[in-house]
């Protein structure tokens, strides 16, 4: 099982929620698609995997193993604006978006 499939798992437990409760969180119609990520079948998009980070409270390096440390920083409104901003960019821009801006900040 991938450390993603674990950490949502382990998250999703540990706030007592069910896997139908967090697919419906993110507005997803089947939460088969969410079971699959937590069985390790899937794996989210970028887009997707922020939104769990959000709902979780965690970082998306947590969430895929790349860090160990759990706590989502505060969102200040700079980065509520930078969100917005990067949900027009490719999957591929948004992930060099989001690793430079956790570089930034674990400085």
């Amino acid at each position: 099982m991938s450390v993603l499939a674990e950490r949502l798992r382990h998250l999703r437990e540990d706030k007592g929620w069910s896997q139908t409760y967090v697919a419906e969180r993110l507005g997803i119609k089947r939460s088969s698609t969410y079971a699959n990520w937590e069985y390790g079948i899937r794996d989210p998009d970028t887009e997707t995997l922020v939104k769990l980070a959000q709902i979780f409270e965690v970082t998306t390096d947590y969430l895929t193993g790349a860090s160990d440390h759990v706590q989502f920083p505060p969102l200040d409104e700079l980065d509520r604006k930078l969100f917005q901003a990067i949900r027009i960019l490719s999957d591929e821009d948004k992930e060099y978006v989001l690793g430079f801006i956790q570089r930034i900040r674990n400085k």
